[in-house]
């Protein structure tokens, strides 16, 4: 049965905290607001407990088709038990509304971050370390993340006070493509197809913006891009229109770090290698997995050892 976004939904966003979602869930604040979903911090009533609630934006044209991704998002990344994954506590559907309640992750995203410009370069590297070892759970449970971009890695502090450490999070599998035995776990119906384009074209691999058949190392082309961006303060390719975007992530040549932050020392022949290999073309001249790619990420940080700690 198709949802109705209209009911509930139809009244403010800000009039919605203070509400109680299936007699459980108080949410309490408005944490952000995207172009087809809005989350919450709630308060866990029984267990006293602080989590965040998804929930579908009000007067949606496609509410049906959303919905249903939001209950692949919530199946997929329920099978996902890793530290930088964001955990999927709870799924419920109240007046024709689905609610998906997540573990609260107060931090900023990398895309918060890059405003105020580049990150240094360890830095960029440990954090992409960190996405790697998220995606190489998910890939290793047969899933395509799809849409990795600097807005979906979230960084939080963890750890004893005066001992805290930067820990990433993987946001919105809400384009999770499944593949091997999790198309029987989490089921339901196909939500992609050849010929169809999803994700961000600023981040998008380029077997993705042609719209053909993907596998796991679009998820490495994108975080390269991450990367890249880290690093540089941008993504390698720039416009405002999107289908040239998608042009110039077929087709124009990979830029060189060092074409773009000439003179920096820390563009070492080894970091190169490793933005060059994760944003081939061609998927076959990429890393053949995450695993992989960590350990190339590895040989570029150790490749810094010689310059000084800030850098």
């Amino acid at each position: 049965m198709a949802l109705k976004v209209e009911s509930t939904m139809s009244r403010p966003l800000s009039e919605m905290i203070g509400r109680v979602v299936a007699g459980r869930y108080r949410l309490d604040g408005l944490l952000a607001r995207g172009g087809v979903g809005a989350v919450y911090s709630a308060e866990h009533l029984p267990s006293k407990t602080q989590v965040a609630v998804k929930m579908l934006l009000p007067g949606l044209a496609d509410a049906a088709h959303l919905a249903e991704r939001l209950r692949r998002e919530a199946k997929a990344a329920s099978l996902l038990d890793h530290p930088n994954i964001v955990e999927v506590l709870d799924l419920v559907a109240e007046q024709d509304n689905l609610y998906l309640v997540m573990e609260l992750v107060r931090g900023r995203s990398v895309g918060e971050l890059l405003d105020a410009g580049p990150l240094s370069v360890r830095r960029a590297l440990v954090i992409t370390r960190q996405a790697l070892e998220g995606l190489s759970c998910a890939h290793s449970n047969g899933m395509i993340h799809r849409d990795i971009k600097s807005e979906n890695l979230m960084l939080v502090q963890v750890g004893e006070a005066g001992h805290e450490h930067e820990r990433v999070k993987l946001l919105d599998f809400g384009l999770v493509k499944l593949v091997g035995d999790a198309v029987g776990e989490v089921g339901g119906a196909k939500l992609t197809q050849t010929g169809v384009v999803f994700g961000t074209p600023a981040y998008i691999a380029p077997e993705q913006a042609l719209g053909r058949v993907v596998d796991h190392r679009v998820d490495l082309y994108s975080l390269g891009v991450v990367l890249f961006e880290m690093l540089t303060g941008r993504t390698p390719f720039r416009s405002p229109d999107a289908a040239t975007l998608l042009r110039m992530q077929v087709s124009a040549p990979i830029p060189a770090l060092a074409s773009v932050v000439p003179g920096r020392p820390w563009c070492t022949a080894p970091l190169e290698q490793l933005i060059a290999r994760s944003l081939a073309k061609q998927p076959d001249q990429r890393f053949t997995d995450a695993t992989e790619m960590i350990a190339v990420l590895d040989a570029a940080f150790r490749s810094l050892d010689h310059l000084p700690a800030g850098i």
